[in-house]
């Protein structure tokens, strides 16, 4: 029963979202444009930047902002937008859970934890393929501007986004601990998302994940997973950068925490007055 749940609300989710998905193919384009845009006006050259450049460059954010004089602090408005849409495939689904098909299921099969459980797999699966889109859409920029499928990051792609090269810790670095990280911050936020949203509502929920990132961007602190989203602030390539093991290890904690105490409040919630409330 609950696999067939799971089966048809991700085809659900999936069709629901397509617009979705080609906005964000269209913004991973448009932040890499931007980017190769600038390359004219740092001096940078672009033909060594192969397809895990072209990846890390999508997700470059900001480094981390120095309160100056006459200096506005302004989020990495492209960076920002990106992450919400990914996030937003999966915003109304543990509301919309609670109603028809899923509700029934859960009725039926009496095992609320498993139920639980089921609604974050299903979570896991989107935000993956969300991500899958900004891979593609790279291949395919990758292939048009013919970049080498190289998984190394170099300092020119760093220098792109703006960073001076003497805050590069070194010339080139795997970028695989990188993507890592970035994959298991995206699905936390989105476990985040889920957990939140069947608590408080999916309006809060895209609030709290909004304030995060902003604060992501303005801190840099292992603890704000949006630095785990930024290129700028890789403790493998910048120094002074946050490291994959602190993030990576904070993704697993907020992960288990919404399945662990979202699952003992979901067990004894009051869902029948709560989806009728929704």
């Amino acid at each position: 029963m609950l696999f067939r749940l799971v089966a048809a609300d991700l085809r659900t989710v999936l069709k629901k979202n397509i617009i979705t998905f080609i906005a964000i193919a269209a913004v991973t384009v448009a932040n890499l444009v931007y980017a190769y845009g600038l390359s004219s006006v740092y001096g940078v050259r672009t033909d060594t930047l192969g397809f895990a450049d072209n990846l890390a460059l999508v997700f470059a954010g900001s480094a981390p902002f120095e309160p100056r004089p006459g200096v506005m602090f302004v989020p990495p408005l492209g960076w920002l937008f990106l992450i919400l849409l990914i996030l937003y495939t999966t915003l109304d689904y543990p509301t919309e859970s609670l109603h028809g098909f899923g509700l029934q299921a859960l009725v039926r099969c009496r095992a609320r934890t498993l139920w639980w459980v089921s609604r974050f797999i299903l979570v896991a699966a989107v935000t993956a393929f969300s991500l899958l889109v900004v891979v593609c859409s790279v291949v395919i920029w990758s292939l048009v501007v013919s970049s080498s499928f190289s998984a190394v990051v170099h300092g020119e792609s760093l220098q792109l986004a703006n960073l001076a090269p003497w805050f590069l810790k070194a010339a080139e670095a795997d970028a695989l601990p990188f993507f890592v990280g970035l994959f298991l911050a995206f699905e936390a936020l989105a476990f985040a998302q889920a957990a939140v949203g069947f608590v408080l509502g999916s309006s809060v929920s895209f609030v709290v994940l909004m304030s995060s990132l902003i604060c992501s961007a303005y801190a840099r602190h292992w603890a704000l997973l949006g630095n785990a989203l930024m290129l700028l602030r890789w403790g493998g390539i910048v120094k002074e950068g946050i490291a994959t093991g602190s993030s990576v290890l904070f993704s697993i904690v907020i992960m288990s925490l919404c399945l662990s105490l979202g699952g003992l409040w979901f067990r004894r919630a009051d869902l029948i007055e709560k989806g009728d409330k929704i």
